[in-house]
């Protein structure tokens, strides 16, 4: 986006929301790979990398898939 119509201040903001933009997708890619936590590019590092104070408060309760449910009924959603 040409943002040289813009104040340096909408520039900036402009450019911030498509940061961040980029790394909610990015976080929403790493979701259905099922990279959740622990590393950069893991939607934990992706949510630390948005928000720095929520660095280390989050505590994910990462999926169960079916075929990683080992005996009885899997879990229920």
């Amino acid at each position: 986006m040409d943002t040289s119509s813009f104040s340096a201040d909408q520039a900036a903001q402009i450019a911030q929301l498509q940061e961040q933009q980029m790394l909610f997708t990015q976080a929403l890619k790493e979701m259905l790979q099922g990279n959740w936590a622990h590393g950069a590019q893991t939607v934990e590092g992706i949510l630390y990398a948005l928000d720095p104070a929520m660095t280390g408060t989050l505590e994910l309760d990462v999926p169960i898939t079916e075929s990683e449910f080992v005996g009885g009924e899997p879990p229920k959603a």
